[in-house]
């Protein structure tokens, strides 16, 4: 899930059905032409100001995202990005955009999701 700090005006809520470890995220995040940092428990994507898996690696458990932006444009844009390499390397995801002041979502990227129906 995503963990956001409230410092921007919109802001992603997404969540992977699966998490590749961080060095096989950061590959696919390289792979798609995105500038990253990888650190201890975080891979950044440089290329964008504030986009972020955080508390990965470890034993930590899943990893968080933190994304945010001044502007629901710029914002949806990097989404949109991040949401491709991660649709091209197969693993299921969903992204959703809002605006601090208003709970409406104003963008949605996936790849797989909702997941369908196994019955």
């Amino acid at each position: 899930m995503v963990k956001h700090l409230m410092s921007k005006s919109y802001f992603l809520c997404g969540e992977l059905t699966a998490w590749p470890d961080k060095d096989r995220m950061a590959s696919i995040l390289l792979s798609a032409g995105l500038k990253v940092g990888v650190h201890r428990y975080k891979i950044a994507l440089d290329d964008f100001s504030h986009f972020a898996f955080t508390e990965y690696g470890g034993d930590l458990g899943e990893p968080q995202i933190e994304a945010d932006a001044d502007n629901a444009e710029e914002l949806a844009a990097n989404a949109r990005r991040v949401s491709g390499a991660l649709s091209n390397a197969g693993l299921v995801h969903r992204f959703e955009i809002y605006e601090y002041d208003h709970r409406d979502l104003l963008y949605y990227f996936h790849h797989g999701w909702p997941l369908k129906n196994r019955s």
